[in-house]
């Protein structure tokens, strides 16, 4: 995981940079390297960076325990005759492999997927200065180019007297910006808003923005992506056949070389995932352990007692975390300033998150898989029951899905020192399954059916593949949390107390 920023052009605009490293410098000890005009800093903790009035910097911070040493290859770039500078937060997937296509001498210089984007980025912009591509081929050229990464990124890269922001498509790693004084870019809003822009937009998952820093421009270009779906043919048993499969794949693609962990509450996304995470791991002998998280009490939570019921029954390593009413005020007062959102819905959603995350991060593990995306893929909410097109609707979420819920888990997890993977939203995965009719989806009584279908093929009891949909925060009780605390702090309701942090 990682955090970036940059700022350009910014000298006498009322921009104070310097809030963005102190911003930055809160969230600890995490390793950073700033890339000024004059010089590359490293340092081995966020607390000891000074303040740094340099314009035209870039910055990123990375947890050493995910990304093990500075790379020579980082420190090189800020020195080359072409002026590439690149900061990212990246995880890919198979950044070995491309690694290899770059010959030995290369390949064994790479040591994580940060070191491999960087020379990725350099490579392909050396291409576009030897080939003297204009802008629009450039963007272009970039644009396809990147999709040979498996994986997720979020990267601003400085080429001359151009500066390229992109991130992957879905939108898992965030990226915004601000262009009211120069440019300003940041992993978080807040980075920006507390250096004082005042313009700051989300970038969005399907475009490429080039800023020309001699005219102080911006170009940005459209990325296709789920445009021309075709819907897949077959029966429910072939359709559910090669959803398996590339469910499979998008699972083994991201389980590490090391322990890792599963958010599970017992529904039926977060067992199908422990259950192919388990098959994984025990193939490449690594642990999978489980992690349920709820409110404490007199009564467990519907999603602990259903958790401890499965794992039992299924094998799964589990580990409960519950937290009482105090230690739920303590998560708030974390949690919505770094959401940066108030709402009930997504504040509940985002306790769930964090809780989980410091359990895991107590127990060593730095990467947690989660079943974020399955509700969009296959009609899961309610309101699916009055849709008029299915799959549009799935379509329409999906692609909305940086907006809505990405950012907040991806800065929670950040904000832990967890690396959070996805494989519901692995691109292939997402692509097949928003081409599924939606006969396969929704039944009269019943959603996610082919999903279930996909449990039952896995050998998951009924009470699994037949379970209704349980929201995070209601399953693990914190909307029941925040409804006791709201009342004992003398609010009137809910959305009034949690505005209070």
């Amino acid at each position: 995981m990682g955090r970036i920023a940059g700022y350009f052009n910014t000298e006498n605009t009322g921009i104070d940079p310097g809030a963005i490293f102190r911003e930055m410098k809160s969230r600890g000890n995490y390793d950073a390297l700033i890339c000024t005009k004059d010089e590359v800093l490293s340092f081995s903790s966020g607390l000891e960076i000074p303040d740094i009035s340099s314009d035209g910097s870039l910055i990123t911070f990375f947890d050493p325990a995910m990304v093990p040493a500075m790379t020579p290859s980082m420190m090189d770039l800020s020195l080359s005759a072409e002026d590439i500078i690149t900061v990212c937060d990246t995880d890919l997937y198979n950044w070995k492999h491309l690694s290899e296509s770059y010959g030995n001498d290369v390949a064994g210089a790479i040591r994580n997927n940060a070191d491999l984007l960087v020379l990725f980025l350099e490579i392909l912009f050396k291409k576009v200065a030897a080939d003297k591509l204009n802008e629009s081929d450039t963007l272009s050229f970039l644009d396809t180019s990147l999709r040979q990464l498996r994986g997720v990124y979020a990267f601003g890269c400085k080429v001359d007297d151009k500066v390229y922001l992109a991130r992957d498509l879905i939108g898992v790693k965030p990226l915004w910006y601000d262009l009211s004084r120069g440019l300003a870019f940041a992993s978080e809003k807040k980075f920006l808003e507390k250096a004082g822009c005042r313009e700051v937009k989300e970038l969005s998952p399907r475009q490429i923005l080039c800023y020309d820093l001699e005219d102080n421009t911006i170009t940005l270009h459209d990325r296709e992506f789920l445009s021309e779906l075709t819907e897949v043919e077959g029966s429910e048993d072939d359709v559910r056949d090669e959803l398996l499969k590339l469910l499979k794949d998008a699972v083994s693609v991201r389980v590490p070389d090391d322990n890792f962990g599963v958010m599970f509450s017992g529904g039926i996304d977060s067992t199908i995932l422990a259950s192919i995470c388990k098959e994984v791991a025990e193939a490449k002998g690594v642990s999978v352990t489980c992690y349920t998280v709820g409110l404490s009490g007199v009564a467990s939570s519907p999603d602990i007692i259903c958790a401890k019921r499965i794992a039992e029954e299924l094998g799964f390593e589990l580990k409960v975390h519950e937290i009482d009413l105090e230690a739920v005020e303590e998560h708030l007062k974390v949690v919505v300033p770094l959401i940066e959102d108030a709402s009930v819905p997504k504040t509940g959603v985002a306790m769930t998150m964090y809780a989980a995350s410091v359990a895991a991060k107590k127990d060593g593990i730095n990467v947690l898989f989660a079943g974020a995306g399955a509700d969009e893929l296959f009609a899961g909410y309610n309101r699916y029951k009055q849709s008029g097109n299915i799959n549009q609707d799935c379509l329409k979420d999906i692609l909305e899905m940086h907006e809505v819920n990405t950012y907040r888990d991806d800065t929670v997890a950040a904000f832990t020192g967890t690396v959070l993977r996805l494989p519901y939203l692995d691109e292939k995965f997402v692509e097949y399954s928003l081409a599924i009719p939606e006969k396969f989806k929704m039944s009269d009584d019943m959603n996610k059916v082919i999903l279930r279908r996909a449990g039952e093929e896995l050998g998951l009891p009924e009470a699994i593949t037949k379970r209704s949909k349980k929201a995070a925060q209601y399953g693990s009780r914190f909307d029941q949390a925040l409804k006791k605390l709201a009342k004992r702090a003398g609010f009137s309701n809910k959305t009034e107390y949690i505005n209070s942090f």
